[in-house]
Formats: C-alpha cells, structure tokens, sequence
C-alpha cells in the first residue's frame, strides 16, 4: 500500500541567512532488512508532493524614507499584493504617465518573482485611501492633488520623491511620488529606479532628474552574449552523492524572440569520486527528456573531466530547456551494501555552459508570446493603442498584459508607450502594436477590420464567420477575439488586436493574457472567448519557411561536414569534367586543323 504522511519539521532560526537560502530533502527507504533486495527492487521509491510548502513567519522591517529601499514598501511578498500597494495617475492622466505607470507595473511584475503579480492602477478619485495601502503616485507637478504634500515647487518638479502617506497613521505608510514636467522625465525616473547601480545610491528621500543623467542598464559586458554558464542560470554546481543512478535536472529559458537551434552545444566540466567501477560508471545528458549522449567516465580525469555535445536535429526544441544531467555511479563489489549516502560522488562545476546561437523566432504565435512586444529581455518598439476613456478597472486590466510581460524583462533599454487613437500621429507604422478597445471606442478598429481574420459586419455590431468558425447570433455579438498577426502598417512588425462589442466581456477577457496558468490556454494565432469562459483557439497563418542557408546553418557539425564533402566532391566531379572536355576539344582542334 502507498502511505501518505505528514512531516513538519522547525527550522532553526540560527541557521536561515540573509539573502537566498536553499531548502533540501534527502530520504533513505528501504523495504527489507535484508541485504541485496532494495539493490533491484523497483517498488522502492518516494514522491515529496507538490503541495508541500515552506512556512515562514517574520515582522516587516519598518520602512524609512530612502529610495533606495524599493521596491519595499510598495511591493511585499508576504502580503496581499491587492491590499498593499497602489499605483494612482491623476484622473486626467496623459498618455505619457499611464506610459511610465505601465512600465512601472512590468518592473515590479519583474521584481515580485515567479508567481503572477496583480498590481492595481487606479485613477486618483478613485483610488482607496487608507492607512494600509503604500502609493505610488505618477504625474505632472500640475496634477498633485493638495493632499500630497510633497514640499517641492515647481521649478524643481523633475524628481523622485518619499514621503509618509498622508492617508494613513504616522509612518506606517509610504508615497512615492514620480513627478515630471514631461513624458520624457518620467519615464526617465521610472528606468532610474530598475537599475540598480542607481538605485543603490539613492539613500535619501528626494532624487532630482534631469537631462543627463544615464539611466539605462549597461547589457552584459562578455564577450560573447551567446554562451550562458550555468552559474548565470543560479547553479554554482551540481552536487551528486551516492551509488548507482544519480540525476540533477538543469532549466534554462531564453528570451521569448529565441529558440534553441540543432548544433547548438552543452559542455560539462566535472569531477568524481575514483572509488568507481570504471568499465560501467558513465555520464548521460537529455535534452527536454531526450538523450543526446553518454561518455564513460575515466579514472585517469577522475578530477577534471569534460563532456561536451551537440544538440541534435531530432530534440523538440523551443525557448526552454529541461536538462537532466545523470550519472551512474556504478562501484565495484558494491551489490549488497545496505547504506550508502556520502560515497561514491560525483560534481558538475558552475562555469560548465550552454552555447546557443539563439535562433530569432520569426512567427508570430501565442505559444512565442510575449514575443515580439518584448525581445533580448527588453521592450521591443511596444505600442499599445487604446480608447479615449478607460476606468481605472480598465487599467488594472491592461496593466496586467504587461505585468505578464514584465517577466522576461532585465533590461530597461527598451521603449513601451501608450496612445490614446485620438493622438495618433502615425505611430503606429513604427511599432509593434497592441490594440485595445470596441470599434466604437477604438476607430483604430475598424480601419483594419478587413485585414482581421475574425471581421466584424458593416454596422460593427457582431463578428461574421470565417472558414474555421461559423458564428451564429446572438453568440456572435457576444465574444471577444485576440488576433495576432504581421502588423497591418508594416510587415516587418507584429500586431495584436484585442476587441469586442461589449466592454466588459472583452475587459474580463484579458486575464489570459495575465495569468501564467491562463496564457497557456492559448495557441495558434487566434482565439474566440465567450462570457462564460469558454475559449477556442485557431490558427489562420502558415509557418515561414527557412531559407535554405538558415537550415545548414542549423545542421549539427556531423552534417555540415557531410555537405562540405559532397559539395567538395561536386566541384570536383564538375572540374575533372571540364578538363577533359577541354583537352579532348583540344586534340580534336588539332586533328582538324592537320588535316
């Protein structure tokens, strides 16, 4: 019979250190006292659930009027993120402060971790004032409300600025106010505080920006972008300890815009234990569950080993990678022991790498997303085009698009805006787009209505059917559709159109463009959501076909060096040709001339 048990376990406080902690469980089972038997038997395993967890309870450190502090108090893991912290623009917010709001939200997405952050973008009337909520507020100077006390005039209005929120008990809450006397500086203040070679300077509760200050990342300084060690991806090394099969698993992702490539290559440095069996002891890799090649292990490099391997052409191959490294540490006479659990051991250094040539993704499909609005880990030329008037419930709901997108974010070099349709100057032909909002809302709509698959009517009162879906009314009036496609002002840039008849429904739809659990319900290039929370996904474009030296070029160096061979014996098949054509032409001349 299969047990489930309960453990909890305290965790001396002594030993939790500032910063990361590693957290690990080693079990031991045996199902017999009798030696050999748990050596071949099958049925001895454990599964630590999914739903186990670690609990801990600790007091928030009192916050202070540094900057440098973000972003706590605004953003705090343990707390109900809904409850804890506010983004506020004012209610006649421009489009370069819901710009700088929105891109915000993305960082902080960024910094919240792994899970979804569900940040709240309010308008300022609307905004719930009280002592638990920490604020961040984005502006013009002009638009301070008198409640926020800033102590700044306006001659000095390019700044950064923490002060206690004047909606709670003294100290207890904080308002950082983001002001700028135009779209510019703010986002310029908004970058300022995601790098952080600046931010650690700002040890004081007022920052002054201005034209010359470098607020941008500096990218990685290696010499070669395309090699990651698997100390950058957090593993310093890869300890194995014990006989027989020993596995450690390694995940990789790339940007979105990138995909692994068939040659790219994998290379282990290593070191193992020399009380091995060495005739049987060996290293295997898999990639993304497939193996791609074993060495055997050597006693002579018990202390510096390599393994390095080409990835084949026949791994399914995306922007993620799951490597599980495996070891058989197989020793000698070792049948019958009945423990074992420091030896024989076996270890994978942290400067061991990846090299990938990080092939570009030129399609355009949700399953790449957030590509292209987001590329090489930055804003891409991302251009949101929205309706005149949004609620501040509409806003939440956007910002929640680029929160998802704020995961893949590193570095703040990129450009993200937001137009109203009404200041549009052409913006859209240079960008990446999203485009949001009904067709009464967003006139955007209806003058690319013919390039959709999914075309609303004359009237723009419903969608007509297509060859992959035969609408029937009212249902028709009634969903939303995501379309994502070649941009239909310029083929060299994507678009996604996000719209609806009905506000609410196409509102409500966007929370799986914001929930990891959610976006993977999504694939092809298209999707149809019904208010009921029915989804059907479609796929209307074909895939582009390589051209041919982007397909060599892919080849694992075996095959390439077949091609040089045979282009090689070509040439040479084609020269020796020409040759004796020419000679034979030669003695024919002559012949002829002779006679």
């Amino acid at each position: 019979s299969v047990d489930i048990q309960n453990i909890t376990v305290s965790i001396p406080k002594d030993l939790v250190k500032k910063g990361s902690n590693e957290f690990k469980v080693e079990t031991y089972l045996r199902n017999s006292d009798l030696p050999c038997i748990d050596d071949v038997n099958t049925a001895n395993w454990i599964t630590i659930k999914g739903d186990s967890s670690v609990k801990v309870n600790f007091s928030n450190i009192l916050a202070d009027n540094k900057i440098s502090n973000f972003p706590y108090p605004y953003l705090k893991v343990n707390d109900n993120v809904d409850l804890g912290n506010a983004l506020v623009i004012p209610d006649n917010y421009t489009d370069g402060e819901l710009s700088a709001a929105l891109l915000l939200d993305s960082y902080m997405s960024k910094l919240y971790g792994s899970s979804d952050y569900n940040g709240k973008i309010y308008k300022y009337s609307d905004a719930p004032k009280n002592q638990y909520i920490n604020y961040i507020f984005i502006g013009n100077y002009n638009s301070i409300s008198s409640e926020i006390n800033l102590g700044i005039d306006e001659n000095s209005s390019n700044v950064i600025k923490v002060i206690d929120s004047p909606y709670g008990s003294e100290g207890s809450c904080k308002l950082m106010a983001i002001v700028g006397n135009d779209d510019n500086m703010l986002i310029k203040a908004v970058n300022s505080l995601i790098n952080p070679d600046i931010l650690m300077q700002l040890n004081s509760d007022i920052f002054y920006i201005d034209e010359k200050l470098d607020e941008k990342i500096k990218e990685s300084n290696r010499e070669d972008i395309n090699k990651v060690t698997f100390k950058d991806i957090g593993n310093d090394e890869i300890q194995l300890k014990g006989p027989f099969r020993r596995t450690a698993t390694v995940s990789y992702n790339l940007p979105k815009n990138k995909s692994l490539v068939p040659g790219d290559k994998i290379k282990l440095y290593m070191r193992y234990s020399e009380n091995l069996d060495f005739d049987r002891a060996l290293v295997t890799l898999y990639i993304n569950g497939t193996p791609i090649g074993s060495k055997k292990l050597e006693k002579e490099k018990a202390q510096n080993d390599e393994l390095e391997l080409t990835i084949p052409s026949d791994i399914n191959l995306s922007n993620y990678m799951d490597m599980k490294i495996a070891f058989d540490l197989e020793m000698t006479n070792s049948y019958c022991e009945k423990r074992q659990e420091e030896m024989p051991w076996a270890l994978v250094t942290g400067d061991s790498y990846i090299y990938s040539a990080m092939n570009n993704i030129e399609d355009y499909y949700f399953s790449n997303y957030g590509a292209p609005f987001v590329s090489d880990r930055a804003y891409n030329n991302t251009l949101i085009v929205i309706p005149d008037n949004l609620s501040s419930e509409d806003l939440t709901a956007i910002g929640g698009i680029f929160s998802y997108l704020g995961k893949d974010i590193t570095y703040n070099t990129g450009k993200l805006q937001a137009i109203r349709f009404s200041n549009l100057k052409g913006e859209e032909k240079d960008n990446n787009l999203i485009i949001y909002g009904t067709p009464e809302n967003n006139p955007l709509i209806k003058s690319i209505n013919d390039k959709l698959w999914f075309k609303y009517d004359n009237e723009y009162l419903k969608f007509l059917s297509n060859e992959k879906l035969f609408l029937t009314d009212p249902y028709s009036s009634e969903i939303t559709t995501f379309q994502l496609d070649k941009s239909a002002f310029n083929t060299q840039r994507a678009m996604l159109v996000l719209t609806s008849k009905d506000e609410n429904n196409l509102r409500d739809s966007l929370k799986y463009l914001s929930s990891s659990e959610k976006l993977y319900e999504l694939h092809g290039d298209s999707a149809v959501l019904d208010k009921y929370g029915n989804i059907k996904t479609y796929k209307f474009k074909k895939d582009t076909e390589k051209p041919a030296y982007e397909k060599v070029k892919e080849l694992d160096s075996n095959a390439k060096g077949m091609i040089i061979l045979v282009v090689l014996f070509v040439l040479f098949a084609v020269v020796s040709l020409t040759l004796f054509y020419l000679k034979n032409r030669k003695v024919k001349d002559k012949k002829i001339k002779k006679k």
